[in-house]
């Protein structure tokens, strides 16, 4: 599955997602990856916040979007994830095999017409040298050398800043998805709903209850995904397959009833949802005490106005 030569952009768009704050490995790695791809004639690199924190509106899904070519991230992701997350966000091509995902892996069907996004998985990984040497393979398939040539040095990364906080939402893999709508019918928080065409869709996002993944251990097909769970499973290995999940489920999610756990994950959710909700109604009034409000009248009343 390799690229087409990229015949309308003379420079490969690679986009490195910084990892959550306070990881100072993390922004060690980046830093190094950022230093190896400088001064490079073929390269036009960006730098956003972390992939799954940005808003769909913001600015830095809109630049993704704005990318017409082949494109390169750089996540701390699963790459099965980051596409997922991307294609969620109307950033659309076929998923390109890389060091982090190896052909075999790859269960997205892709059109050979459509760009390649590939995705690299900084996790694991304490040296640059790995991602750097990968680039330079992708953008020798991508990017036409005569048009590298003529092209200017680049400058500094481009740096998108956008307020971002940790969100927490599932993920579609529709390549996996059995249009069975069990996702649908099992969340009470109205995440789910549906297209056009009755697929089943992510609709309300941040109306998800922090750290409930529930919906993804019912999927029947492992087709949704929570790319910030600690289970890889949930998480978006690639090499956890739809058929070893109907082979052994328990195996895979580490306790015997699966469904028995996301009953128990939402049943969690709903209880913490009614404890917010008795919080703001247990607020006290904004309003000042009687006593207080005596207290100010008799102050302006010994006012000489």
């Amino acid at each position: 599955m390799g690229a087409g030569k990229n015949m309308a952009n003379s420079k490969l768009a690679v986009v490195l997602s910084k990892d959550r704050p306070g990881q100072s490995e993390h922004e060690i790695l980046e830093r190094k990856i950022l230093g190896g791809l400088e001064g490079r004639h073929d390269l036009e690199v960006t730098v956003l916040p972390h992939l799954y924190d940005l808003a769909n509106d913001g600015p830095g899904m809109e630049f993704l979007r704005s990318v017409g070519g082949d494109l390169v991230v750089l996540t701390w992701l699963y790459p099965r994830s980051a596409y997922w997350v991307l294609d969620a966000n109307g950033v659309k091509g076929r998923l390109g095999p890389t060091i982090s995902l190896a052909e075999e892996e790859i269960d997205v069907p892709g059109n050979p017409g459509e760009r390649a996004i590939w995705c690299l998985d900084l996790r694991n990984q304490k040296r640059p040298d790995p991602f750097l040497k990968e680039i330079n393979r992708i953008a020798s398939l991508a990017v036409e050398p005569a048009t590298v040539a003529a092209g200017q040095i680049n400058g500094r990364p481009n740096w998108i800043d956008e307020p971002t906080a940790p969100r927490w939402y599932p993920v579609i893999d529709f390549s996996r998805c059995g249009n069975c709508l069990e996702c649908l019918n099992f969340c009470l928080f109205g995440v789910f709903g549906t297209d056009a065409d009755e697929r089943p869709i992510v609709e309300q996002p941040d109306a998800c209850r922090s750290g409930c993944p529930a919906c993804s251990r019912i999927c029947p097909e492992g087709a949704i995904m929570f790319p910030q769970h600690g289970d890889p499973a949930i998480a978006g290995d690639p090499r956890i397959s739809p058929k070893d999940l109907k082979l052994d489920l328990s195996q895979l999610f580490r306790d015997s009833d699966p469904l028995q756990i996301a009953e128990a994950e939402r049943r969690r959710a709903l209880e913490e949802r009614e404890r917010q909700s008795r919080q703001t109604a247990e607020k006290p009034s904004e309003l000042p005490r009687k006593g207080s409000l005596d207290d100010l009248v008799d102050r302006i009343d010994d006012m000489d106005l």
